[in-house]
């Protein structure tokens, strides 16, 4: 393993990340999704004559949920077909903690955006005369929940672009690393609890529809602080990749580093 040349080491990193970002980033949306199916089926057996408005909010729900596995899919074509640019050790280390950031951050943001999605449906069910409301509430939900999923994306395309050939090897490649797992893994949590706090506010909308106001103001305040614990991954992560780091090798062996 260790006889492979530098170049194929950035193949693989890059082809591993791919897989890792496209294949956990489908996982979350496909979850959020069938949510949102499986609440719209509920609503029309509840309230048959309006299925085709159900229908309707169902597929925008579901398309708002996808919105996390597109960013995993532009940024695994991006790992898979994209010019390499000089193969070093650090770059194959940024490649794969890209793969790791999008993949990880897509999770949450694709679950969480199906509750608000499956919740208008069941709302919808209950108050036909209030969709507008119910929809506009979605989408204002679903939209915040897909923030941290940007972050993963925000990290994974500066991990892609920028260059870290004048960085000494190590430790520089396990920062560039745990740039991708920090901002990946702390956008599950936030996803998913945004995702909660926008649920409950289109099932609120449906209860009260005079109290749309007051429900989303304090969905977005609610969604705002639980947003916060992605902010912090992604302030670690921006540290990660700017903190410079001392040279630890010897300059008689310049290709270690």
């Amino acid at each position: 393993m260790m006889d492979l040349d530098v170049q194929t080491w950035v193949k693989v990193a890059a082809f591993a990340g791919g897989g890792i970002a496209m294949g956990l980033g489908a996982v979350g949306a496909a979850i959020g999704e069938g949510y949102t199916a499986a609440q719209a089926n509920l609503a029309v057996s509840r309230n048959p004559k309006i299925s085709g408005e159900i229908f309707k909010n169902m597929l925008v729900g579901q398309a708002v949920a996808e919105s996390a596995s597109i960013f995993a899919l532009v940024v695994a074509i991006l790992l898979l077909f994209m010019d390499k640019g000089n193969p070093t050790l650090l770059k194959a280390a940024a490649l794969f903690g890209a793969g790791v950031s999008m993949g990880f951050g897509a999770i949450g943001s694709g679950i969480g955006s199906g509750f608000p999605g499956g919740q208008a449906c069941l709302g919808l069910s209950r108050q036909p005369a209030v969709s507008n409301k119910l929809t506009t509430n979605m989408l204002i939900g679903s939209a915040v929940c897909q923030t941290p999923a940007i972050f993963s994306m925000v990290v994974a395309l500066m991990l892609l672009f920028m260059d870290f050939s004048n960085a000494p090897l190590h430790p520089t490649w396990a920062a560039l690393v745990g740039a991708g797992l920090s901002t990946g893994l702390a956008a599950i949590g936030s996803g998913y609890g945004g995702g909660m706090a926008a649920g409950a506010s289109c099932e609120g909308v449906a209860r009260q529809p005079e109290t749309v106001a007051n429900i989303t103001t304090i969905m977005l305040v609610g969604q705002a602080v639980a947003q916060t614990p992605s902010i912090f991954g992604l302030l670690v992560s921006f540290i990660l990749m700017f903190k410079p780091f001392p040279n630890p090798c010897s300059c008689k062996q310049p290709w270690r580093c």
